[in-house]
């Protein structure tokens, strides 16, 4: 979305996956590309959620300062897929201070760990004693390896070991007919699934006058072309061609309009459809209701200008079944678009097909033979 931060849109896609209210909250570092201050808030934002609210959080975390580190309870260092601390975070720098790594005085306690697990600072120290960048790569991994195997070793035979085989006695596991699942009802999803195609809606009119002046051209022209149709054989075959361009054209205009919009939608969808925020049934309808008033507004008018200039039946009753067919076309095309749509994940793909998929309704539907 244009006009937002790399920080705004970290914290937005944070409180989406907290819309739910879900007991357990993993976080991939969720203080990536924000400053220090907004870092800081956001963590101490989780941390209410975790003492407060009683939730599990689970956290990558990248270069985190210190006022973050102070927050955490558990810390986890892992080196080489091996785990070297896994305990209460404010007993790891004794700990390391305890097996001959001592975190110097005013330091950041985890720029100190990144430093201490990384192969880069060996290679630092090397070229600080060598005095040349030169440097033998082999040996320092070796140099590396053994670092990382003390620390595992350590670890394992300090009494800070978390033994992963006990559980909290409050701990039972799931059976397989539980549904896990915790979703609201159909009537609140659709509700609020409706609002926001609605909000979506208002928010961009440009696209709702870009309809409105299609439609309007598109049927000034099907009037101009077949201008007050006689009552002739050629007369008849000119309404045959205008029914068909009629068609043919509220047809093509109700699947771009989906089949242009919908694939931008469809990783938006999938993301929260995964996330159990919502069942697939309240979206459809949703977008259904949503885009119920462009569906009537539109073939109405394209119905109103083509159908007296054309020189169709000059009675209301035909108008109004003419009305009443441009508008079941419509929203059949608009229902064949969102298949055609949500079949492709490539929406360049998707337009290209759409002709073809379209072509044999074309043939097939009476116009161009008779029998």
């Amino acid at each position: 979305m244009k006009g937002i931060s790399g920080g705004e849109r970290k914290r937005t896609s944070i409180g989406v996956e907290l819309i739910t209210d879900p007991e357990l909250i993993f976080l991939d570092e969720p203080t990536t590309g924000l400053d220090s201050f907004t870092a800081t808030s956001v963590m101490e934002i989780l941390g209410d959620l975790a003492r407060k609210d009683n939730r599990t959080v689970i956290s990558t975390i990248h270069q985190p300062n210190s006022d973050i580190f102070e927050m955490m309870d558990l810390l986890v260092l892992l080196a080489k897929g091996k785990i070297i601390y896994f305990n209460k975070a404010d007993k790891s720098v004794d700990y390391f201070g305890s097996i001959g790594f001592q975190c110097p005085d005013l330091s950041n306690p985890c720029d100190f760990f990144m430093s201490m697990m990384s192969i880069e600072s060996i290679e630092n120290d090397q070229a600080t004693e060598t005095g040349s960048f030169m440097q033998d790569r082999a040996a320092i991994e070796k140099i590396y390896l053994e670092t990382i195997t003390l620390f595992v070793t350590k670890y394992h035979s300090s009494e800070l070991k978390c033994d992963h085989t006990i559980k909290h006695p409050l701990c039972y596991p799931l059976e397989d007919s539980r549904d896990v699942a915790n979703y609201t009802g159909f009537c609140y999803q659709f509700k609020l699934l409706a609002a926001r195609n609605f909000a979506n809606i208002v928010r961009l009119p440009q696209t709702s006058y870009v309809k409105l002046l299609t439609t309007v051209l598109t049927a000034s022209f099907a009037s101009l072309l077949f201008w007050n149709t006689k009552q002739t054989k050629a007369g008849v075959q000119n309404v045959q061609g205008a029914l068909f361009f009629i068609t043919m054209n509220i047809s093509f205009n109700a699947i771009q309009n989906v089949i242009l919009i919908f694939p931008d939608e469809r990783p938006v969808f999938l993301r929260e459809v995964n996330n159990n925020m919502y069942r697939c049934t309240p979206y459809f309808w949703a977008k259904v209701i949503s885009e119920l008033p462009f569906s009537i507004v539109t073939p109405t008018i394209f119905a109103t200008i083509t159908y007296w200039c054309v020189g169709l039946v000059p009675t209301l009753g035909h108008f109004l079944w003419f009305v009443l067919l441009l508008i079941l076309t419509y929203n059949a095309s608009s229902g064949y678009s969102l298949i055609i749509s949500a079949s492709f994940s490539d929406k360049q793909l998707a337009v290209t097909l759409t002709p073809v998929l379209i072509i044999p309704f074309m043939l097939f539907a009476g116009f161009f033979v008779a029998t």
